[in-house]
C-alpha cells in the first residue's frame, strides 16, 4: 500500500506545470486548502462563496470531495452541497456556492464546517488548511424583544386590564398585546404588576384573584395561579420559586401573607404569615425584602425573609407608608411616603439608606411633614423620586436631598429610569387612554409623549432573547 501511494504521488507530481529555475529544482507537491471571506454571516447575506485553492496547478481534472458538518442543517439553514466539485486542468481554484436560508424562526447562532477529505480520491494533496467554519447568525427576533412593556390596570371589576408594547426606539406602538396574541376578549381585573424570571413574565392580577404567566418575547399565554392568593400585589423569585405578596382581607390586619409559588406547576405551595399591607418585594441573593406600606391603613416596616427556609427575621423600622424600593452598591433604599392629610395623622415621607449585611438602617433623609414622594428609581449611582408633581435626582453618595427638582409639573402615575432615560405613565382622567412620557435625562427634555391604553401602572424592559 505504501508503496502504491508513492507511485501516485510521484505520477500527480509529474504532471504539474512548474517552472524550475535550474537542473536542481525539485516539482513542488501542490497542497489545496480551504478559505472564505470572512467567518460570520447572517442567515439573510444569501451566497457565501467557499473557494477551494491550490498552491500548484493540475495537468488534469481534479475531484475534489468535502464533507459539511456543524450546528446548521442542510435543507433547513443552507441548501444542501453535492459534497465534491472539480478543479479544472491548470486552475489553481475553484468555488463551490453556499446558498443560506432567510427564514422566519428566531434561532441562535449555528456553525457550518466544510471539510476538505480527498483530493482525486487520496490524501496526499489535503494542505493544511483544510477546513473552514463559518458562524451563521440569525436575523430574526420575537415580536416583543427589545421594547418596553406597559401594565394597564383597566377599570376595577371591568375586567379590561391590559398590556402594551413599545419599541425601543419609541416608534412602534401595540396595545392589548395579550388579547390579540391569545385571542381572548378580557383576561383580568386590575393588572398590578409585572416581574420576568427567565423568558416568562409573570402578571400579578389583583382584584381576579391570579398571576397571569406568558412568555415574554411572544406573550403566549403559558398558565394561570388561579387559587391560593388574595389581593396580590407583587411578586418576586428565589431558589426557583415565586414569592406574592398578599393584602388578603383588607380589612382584616392578621391575615396578610406571601404566597410561595411552585413555578413548575403553578400552584401555592406555602405562605408566609406577615404583618399588614405588604407591597413592594424584592430579592437580594436569596433575602427577601417586603415593604408594608399598610393596605388600607399604614405601615412603617420591612420584613426580612430567609427563601432557603421560608423564616421571617426582625422587622427594619422606616417611617410610615414605604412605597418604593431600590437596590444600589450592595445597599437598599427605601422611601416612604409618610401618613397623608387626610388620615388625621399626617407625617413626613423619609428616604432610608440600609445596609443589608446588618439588615440596619444606615443614614436617613427626611423630607417635611407634608411633603409625600414616591416613585423610588434608579439608575447607576442616581435616585429618582417624585414629590409634588416633579422629579428629583440624588447621587447615592450625596448627604442631603436635593433642593432642586430635574422635571417640573409632570402626573405621573408611576416612574422608573434605565438606561439615562425616564419613563412616567400618566393615567390621565383613569377612564380614557393614558401616556408614556419618555424624557432624555441629559438634558430633561421630553423625548415623545405615547398614547397607551387605560390607566397605566407600570413600564418594564424586555431585552434579547437568550437561548
Amino acid at each position: 500500500m505504501k508503496n502504491t501511494r508513492f507511485f501516485l504521488t510521484t505520477i500527480l507530481t509529474g504532471l504539474l506545470f512548474v517552472a524550475c529555475s535550474d537542473d536542481d529544482d525539485q516539482p513542488e507537491v501542490p497542497g489545496v486548502s480551504v478559505s472564505i471571506t470572512q467567518d460570520t454571516f447572517s442567515e439573510g447575506d444569501g451566497t457565501v462563496t467557499v473557494t477551494f485553492s491550490s498552491t500548484e496547478t493540475f495537468a488534469t481534472d481534479v475531484t475534489l470531495a468535502y464533507e459539511v458538518s456543524g450546528s446548521a442543517t442542510a435543507g433547513e439553514d443552507y441548501t444542501a452541497l453535492p459534497g465534491s466539485l472539480t478543479l479544472a486542468t491548470g486552475e489553481s481554484s475553484v468555488t463551490q456556492n453556499l446558498v443560506l436560508t432567510d427564514d422566519d424562526e428566531v434561532e441562535a447562532n449555528e456553525e457550518i464546517t466544510i471539510t476538505l477529505t480527498s483530493v482525486d480520491g487520496g490524501s496526499d494533496f489535503i494542505g493544511s488548511n483544510n477546513a473552514v467554519t463559518l458562524t451563521l447568525t440569525d436575523n430574526d427576533s420575537f415580536a416583543f424583544e427589545n421594547g418596553i412593556l406597559v401594565v394597564h390596570e383597566g377599570n376595577f371589576t371591568q375586567g379590561n386590564a391590559s398590556v402594551s408594547f413599545v419599541s425601543e426606539d419609541l416608534s412602534e406602538v401595540q396595545n392589548e398585546i395579550y388579547k390579540s396574541v391569545n385571542e381572548v376578549d378580557s383576561w383580568g381585573d386590575t393588572a398590578q404588576s409585572m416581574a420576568f424570571d427567565g423568558n416568562l413574565a409573570y402578571i400579578v392580577v389583583n382584584n381576579s384573584q391570579t398571576v397571569e404567566v406568558v412568555n415574554r418575547y411572544t406573550f403566549e399565554s403559558i398558565g394561570t395561579v388561579d387559587t391560593g392568593l388574595l389581593n396580590p400585589r407583587y411578586i418576586t423569585f428565589a431558589n426557583g420559586k415565586g414569592y406574592v405578596t398578599n393584602w388578603g382581607d383588607g380589612f382584616n390586619s392578621d391575615d396578610d401573607f406571601v404566597a410561595v409559588i411552585d413555578l413548575e406547576n403553578l400552584t401555592v405551595e406555602s405562605t408566609i404569615a406577615v404583618p399588614e399591607g405588604p407591597e413592594w418585594i424584592l430579592n437580594n441573593e436569596g433575602t427577601l425584602y417586603v415593604a408594608h406600606q399598610g393596605g388600607f391603613n399604614q405601615n412603617n416596616i420591612i420584613s426580612v425573609i430567609d427563601a432557603s427556609s421560608n423564616m421571617v427575621g426582625t422587622p427594619i423600622t422606616v417611617a410610615d407608608r414605604p412605597n418604593s424600593m431600590q437596590l444600589s452598591n450592595n445597599e437598599l433604599w427605601v422611601l416612604s411616603g409618610g401618613n397623608p392629610a387626610f388620615t388625621g395623622n399626617e407625617t413626613a415621607g423619609q428616604l432610608d439608606k440600609i445596609n443589608v449585611t446588618t439588615n440596619t438602617v444606615e443614614d436617613t433623609f427626611e423630607f417635611t411633614q407634608t411633603q409625600h414622594p414616591n416613585y423610588l428609581s434608579v439608575d447607576d449611582n442616581s435616585l429618582y423620586y417624585l414629590l409634588d408633581g416633579n422629579v428629583f435626582k440624588m447621587d447615592v453618595s450625596d448627604s442631603s436631598l436635593p433642593t432642586n427638582a430635574e422635571i417640573m409639573g409632570v402626573t405621573f402615575y408611576d416612574m422608573t429610569v434605565n438606561d439615562g432615560r425616564l419613563y412616567g405613565v400618566d393615567a390621565k382622567d383613569f377612564q380614557s387612554n393614558g401616556s408614556l412620557e419618555v424624557y432624555d435625562l441629559s438634558t430633561n427634555s421630553i423625548l415623545q409623549s405615547i398614547e397607551v391604553s387605560i390607566i397605566p401602572g407600570g413600564v418594564y424592559f424586555n431585552g434579547n432573547f437568550e437561548f
